[in-house]
């Protein structure tokens, strides 16, 4: 059984064992490589879980892939501890909950920004530093373009949505045409 409470007590913990050996930014990068590395090959848990295969042949599979990352003694301890549970398919979760910890106790908030095409440096630069002084928080922005919004952009920090994309617009457009 995955979700629910238990990836954010494993974060906490990880966090907190961070905070005690002063190694909480290796730890959160760590986890966040993790977790890409994890979400890359999206067959590596389900095989790493599979009953078919012997205990000992997952975690051996389980340690090639920790040593592989580089991953420290604390975050293999966590990572088997993990496995040994039977919820290492929370270890995404685990990261993701990891991100949010730390973000929130350096005052980062996450902000996703989605255009219909690549943009430029200086384009997201200048967009990440009008939605800082708009919210007041410092944000750390994940890009993604998406062709379906035909313009525009879309900005999501924290709970909050901007929505300026032309397919938006046009939707909006097509309400009014209607109504009248």
């Amino acid at each position: 059984m995955t979700g629910g409470a238990a990836p954010i007590r494993y974060a906490r913990a990880l966090a907190a064992i961070g905070e005690q050996t002063g190694t909480l930014a290796a730890l959160h990068r760590e986890w966040n490589d993790l977790r890409a590395t994890v979400e890359a090959t999206p067959a590596a848990l389900p095989a790493l879980i599979n009953p078919r295969v012997p205990v000992e042949r997952r975690r051996e599979a389980l340690d090639d892939l920790l040593r592989a990352a580089g991953a420290s003694r604390t975050t293999r301890a966590a990572a088997t501890l993990l496995f040994g549970k039977g919820r290492l398919l929370d270890l995404p979760r685990v990261a993701g909950a990891l991100d949010g910890i730390v973000r929130a106790r350096t005052g980062q908030v996450g902000a996703a920004v989605t255009t219909a095409a690549s943009m430029p440096d200086a384009f997201h630069e200048r967009l990440k530093a009008a939605l800082e002084r708009a919210t007041g928080k410092t944000l750390v922005v994940e890009r993604s373009v998406d062709p379906g919004i035909l313009g525009g952009v879309v900005a999501r920090v924290g709970d909050i949505l901007y929505d300026g994309s032309v397919r938006t617009a046009l939707a909006r457009l097509r309400e009014r045409l209607m109504e009248t």
